[in-house]
């Protein structure tokens, strides 16, 4: 590789190769910083060795008791990152953390993973340390599609109490940004640390994600190294190295949690986007533009906004379809019903089409992005306003709006304004109504791409999930339950539930699992869904059953619970804290309500408590009320979240919240004969 002897020859380099997607930059920076790492290769301590658990973390089936990385650019305009990993295996599911996998970018050698090595290390019964070695021969580096490549390796010996060890070296030919670093793992993380050297010609931008405070952050400016070829030109031009060190110590497992986004949201990391470089006597150069100008370039791609505006047949289309028709929101329902009946999504996600529109078009079937562009071209052709929104999907994780980066979204929507209303659509899914978006896309913002005027909308969302059932039901003197119930799932329910029958589950086990799956002993003895492809209106399911085993007989009292479906018999909210938000993505609310009649001879003895539960600021509710109307038993319930998203400041309310939802929900009837009665009488004999 030629390298460059004077700063002019290092400017022309890097203008002969860089390019907005791909800036090579040659820095010539040595590796060697002045601290002393954290830990040293194949030294244990045997304390780790003899750790049996981690008090601080009952749950903890691993603990990673030092993550060491580095990175640094070397004088070939080339990039070294360097990872060195300790992790105490405590129990048999902590295996995994012996497992890994590295992804690269094989294509013309830009990226390669070397220098693998690894211990496994075990105190035998006699208390030696011995000491396994990773076989070259376990290490399998395999395609993945083309230009990626997969390495990955399993640690020799994994036992509970084994420590094991590894590290490896990533070396990419041409590197843009600097290597990421997460300092929070699914398991508790003893120390952690990073560190990387930074040329002073280059500006990043340091996105720093922190659930607590670095335990060390240092920054030091040094000169450039006397010992490379460039030291002295870089001395007249005063260039310095800046050597970056970030620690921490000590961090909580971070796990997956009911209700949330994605854990890559909450994680303590740092990441890096280069921003501009400046050569000497050169202006800066910028890397990273403004949002206004990242719009341009977006609106004038081919695979992009040059998409919307040129394909006749769509055109054509959109004006068969909306012919006559003045009112905008028919217009737009019209379209959107088409794409949406017509295209089959074939699961990929994306900002770029991948083929031109016609072609998916033609085929009935694209991705994402073609879905999303076709929507909104036809929706301008039947005049409509209409623009590209780039969102990231919840599993994509937040996008930060400071920073024009395109690397953060990952799907498409379609803004269109109809009349005077504003709706963001997604056509992927035959059997989702234009007034709700998948779940994925319910991420707080979106950016709406147009070529003078792009900007930040909220993406709000008018669905929600609600069920309602009502059980009429008749109680025999040996307990046997007979009924029936209708059901009624709008919002959401009933786009989970119709997915769920299109896509071949049965109507019987779709009863059975959606009612009777608790229901002790239930029988069912015919069944009816209605309104399968009205989508717009709740999907009805309307059945017999009955159960001789959910109620409890002893001695002259039937005991029995009156919430025969959809009891919440746990708290969701495991963790006593949570420093993240509760994201319930949509709202919900369900509605039960039981008519039983009970049996002759028989008095109600305890009923359920009439009951009010609310979290502060009526972000969430339970109402229930219970009496008996002459040999009818009626109890009535509802539990509305009417907030989607609550701060972690509400997090010990809303917890609370459930765990009295489900000691009112497990309260019981107590049903006691009367033993005067005929009834009585014969049931002695």
């Amino acid at each position: 590789m030629f390298i460059p002897k004077t700063w002019q020859q290092a400017k022309a380099l890097c203008a002969r190769v860089g390019t907005l997607g791909s800036l090579v930059l040659g820095l010539f920076v040595s590796a060697a910083y002045a601290q002393d790492k954290p830990m040293k290769w194949g030294e244990v301590p045997r304390a780790d060795l003899e750790m049996k658990s981690f008090p601080a973390d009952s749950n903890a089936t691993a603990v990673i008791l030092c993550d060491y990385g580095e990175v640094a650019f070397d004088d070939e305009f080339e990039l070294d990152f360097r990872r060195h990993r300790r992790i105490k295996i405590l129990t048999p599911a902590g295996y995994n953390w012996g497992e890994t996998s590295l992804s690269y970018y094989a294509k013309d050698r830009l990226q390669r993973v070397e220098n693998i090595e690894g211990y496994t290390f075990i105190l035998d019964p006699n208390g030696a340390i011995r000491r396994e070695k990773l076989d070259k021969k376990s290490v399998f580096d395999e395609d993945v599609d083309g230009e990626h490549r997969r390495v990955r390796f399993t640690l020799p010996a994994l036992a509970p109490g084994a420590v094991v060890e590894y590290r490896y070296r990533v070396h990419s030919k041409y590197a843009t940004f600097l290597h990421d670093w997460e300092f929070q793992n699914g398991e508790p993380t003893r120390w952690s640390e990073f560190r990387a050297e930074i040329p002073s010609v280059l500006n990043y931008v340091i996105l720093r994600q922190e659930i607590a405070k670095y335990d060390i952050q240092e920054s030091q400016e040094n000169p450039w190294p006397n010992t490379l070829a460039y030291a002295q030109t870089a001395s007249v031009y005063n260039l310095k190295i800046i050597y970056n060190r970030w620690a921490m110590k000590d961090m909580p497992a971070l796990r997956e949690e009911p209700f949330m986004t994605t854990v890559d949201d909450f994680r303590a990391k740092i990441q890096f986007q280069l921003s501009s470089y400046k050569w000497p006597e050169s202006p800066e150069e910028k890397v990273m533009h403004t949002w206004e100008k990242l719009a341009e370039d977006l609106m004038d791609s081919e695979g992009f906004g040059g998409q919307l505006d040129r394909h006749k047949a769509l055109r054509e289309q959109a004006q068969t379809l909306t012919a006559g028709v003045t009112d905008p929101e028919t217009k737009m329902r019209r379209i959107y019903d088409y794409v949406r009946t017509t295209m089959t999504w074939n699961g990929e996600r994306g900002i770029y089409t991948g083929e031109d529109l016609d072609k998916a078009w033609r085929a009935r079937r694209g991705g994402g992005p073609e879905i999303a562009l076709m929507l909104t071209a036809m929706l301008r052709a039947a005049g409509l306003e209409a623009h590209p929104v780039l969102i990231s999907t919840r599993e994509n994780g937040r996008v930060f709006d400071l920073y024009s980066m395109l690397s953060q979204f990952n799907h498409v929507l379609a803004y269109v304004k109809a009349g005077l209303k504003d709706y963001l659509l997604d056509a992927t899914d035959s059997f989702r109504p234009y007034n709700m978006l998948p779940v994925a896309a319910l991420n707080q913002t979106g950016w709406l791409v147009e070529k003078k005027k792009s900007h930040w909308v909220n993406i709000t969302n008018p669905g929600s999930y609600h069920n309602q059932t009502e059980v009429f039901a008749e109680l025999a003197p040996e307990g046997k339950i007979t009924g029936n119930f209708q059901s009624r799932d709008g919002g959401y329910s009933g786009l989970f539930d119709r997915r769920a029958l299109r896509d071949g589950k049965k109507d019987e086990d779709y009863i059975r699992d959606g009612w009777l799956g608790d229901f002790t002993g239930a029988l069912l003895d015919s069944f009816k869904i209605i309104q399968r492809d009205s989508l717009e209106t709740p999907l009805l399911t309307q059945a017999y059953f009955s159960s001789s085993d959910y109620t409890q007989v002893a001695g002259d009292n039937i005991y029995f619970n009156p919430m025969f479906f959809g009891r919440t018999e746990s708290n969701p909210l495991k963790n006593p804290r949570r420093t993240f938000p509760v994201d319930y993505a949509y709202g919900r609310k369900l509605i039960y309500s039981l008519n039983l009649k009970v049996p002759e001879g028989y008095a109600v003895q305890d009923l359920p408590k009439n009951i009010a539960i609310d979290v502060p600021g009526e972000g969430a509710q339970f109402r229930r009320t219970a009496l008996v109307e002459g040999n009818m038993l009626k109890v009535n319930s509802q539990m509305q979240i009417r907030k989607t998203r609550f701060p972690p400041q509400d997090y010990k309310a809303l917890r609370d919240f459930y765990d009295r939802l489900v000691a009112a929900q497990a309260e019981q009837v107590v049903l006691k004969r009367n033993t005067g009665s005929p009834a009585g009488k014969e049931e002695v004999k």
